[in-house]
């Protein structure tokens, strides 16, 4: 191993290539759900007429590990802010505000947004024949018969779908924040500079990890889990010098065993191989782990730069993630009907989709009070009452949905 893996370099500043990695793996996100609409095989909450086995080849690349990585960012934005907070009075603020930050955009989702896409899988399926309207006073009520046949969320058929990940993000700040105040007592310090861990042996122990979780777990439980452990491991590599020169000692490695990886993943799939499932399933996991790294490999090697649209595009991820997948669903309702055939259909979809989600955005952030509904932190400086009466609301609007969270 070379000296630069000894280096000692100031992890206070900011990685811009993980900003641009979040920009980037969110916008795979979006474009992995648009080709969900037009998967053969794959279950969704709608499917288009045009669906063909050759789009889940394509998103095979991304699958195993988009989420994950994903999960690994938010573990590193959550060391660094959790790094800043010092005192009793900080610790509450940070949980307040980070919990209406998240929570609130998610009380949108549930009520106002993801309603559409139960709407359009229910008259795609011929259980409704109604205007959305007439439908959604029904959702109001959530006793409403209508719903019986349908999954369970937070409250009665009111469930987060793609929303799944804010909800278990702030679940999961909550246990890494307890971890944060266990971890900064001076008994651990020492002990916590001390440990090194080799690229090879993290990947393998990560590994093991998720052949763990797929043997022992079931359902939605393994990629709660999954996410939990790289969230995590983010967290805990945050400012580890070691771990980021690692990635760019192994830089090759790592492009190689990926590549090699997706191409035996996708000829699998395609039945090329007579392998044991087992066999499969292991070289699945690597693939997932090895994603991950190499692509904040390649971000660290290339995107390490700041310009002055990174800190909007950042900006705008979270209504992006908060609103595409009921635009895409409800553009391709819309279109189903026209029948304008496999490729003037998904065009205009994923046109739209960008398309919409911009408009909606740009409208909200120039009326700035309604920005943390959408996840957009308020630019404006508001009075003391004001603020406090902003809390307030907040608080009264979150609380319900957080004990049921909680408990």
């Amino acid at each position: 191993m070379n000296k630069q893996l000894h280096l000692t370099t100031h992890l206070n500043n900011r990685h811009y290539f993980l900003d641009w990695l979040r920009v980037i793996a969110f916008a795979v996100l979006i474009f992995y759900h648009i080709g969900m609409l037009y998967s053969e095989n794959w279950g969704f909450h709608f499917k288009s007429t045009y669906t063909s086995q050759y789009v889940e080849y394509f998103m095979l690349m991304f699958a195993p590990w988009r989420m994950l990585l994903i999960w690994f960012i938010s573990g590193v934005a959550l060391r660094f802010m959790l790094d800043k907070v010092r005192g009793v009075k900080s610790n509450f603020f940070f949980i307040l505000n980070r919990s209406i930050f998240i929570l609130l955009p998610l009380l949108v989702g549930l009520w106002l947004i993801v309603p559409f896409q139960l709407y359009a899988e229910m008259s795609q399926q011929s259980v409704i024949n109604i205007s959305y309207w007439q439908f959604y006073s029904a959702f109001l009520d959530i006793n409403n018969e209508m719903f019986a046949n349908y999954q369970s969320g937070v409250w009665p058929h009111v469930d987060v779908n793609h929303l799944w990940y804010l909800r278990s993000l702030w679940q999961f700040m909550l246990i890494v924040f307890l971890f944060s105040l266990f971890v900064k007592l001076p008994i651990f310090q020492p002990l916590l500079k001390l440990v090194k861990i080799s690229l090879p042996l993290l990947a393998s122990l990560l590994v093991i990890a998720m052949l763990l979780t797929n043997n022992y777990l079931k359902g939605d439980a393994i990629r709660e889990t999954n996410g939990f452990i790289f969230l995590l491991i983010g967290y805990l590599l945050a400012k580890y010098a070691y771990f980021w020169a690692s990635l760019n000692h192994y830089f090759c490695l790592l492009c190689v065993s990926f590549a090699l990886l997706c191409i035996y993943i996708v000829m699998a799939y395609q039945n090329v191989f007579d392998l044991p499932s087992y066999v499969f399933t292991t070289l699945y996991n690597i693939q997932r782990v090895l994603g991950v790294l190499t692509m904040l490999a390649l971000a660290q090697h290339f995107l390490n730069f700041k310009t002055s649209y990174l800190k909007t595009l950042n900006s705008w991820v979270f209504p992006f993630y908060l609103l595409h997948q009921s635009v895409l669903i409800i553009l391709c309702f819309v279109l189903q009907p026209l029948r304008l055939g496999y490729f003037i259909e998904p065009l205009l979809v994923v046109i739209g989709t960008w398309c919409v989600c911009a408009v909606i955005t740009l409208v909200v952030t120039r009326i700035d009070i309604l920005g943390p509904f959408i996840g957009i932190k308020a630019k404006n400086s508001y009075s003391k009452p004001f603020k406090l009466l902003g809390y307030t609301v907040s608080l009264v609007l979150v609380c319900p949905l957080a004990l049921k969270l909680v408990f």
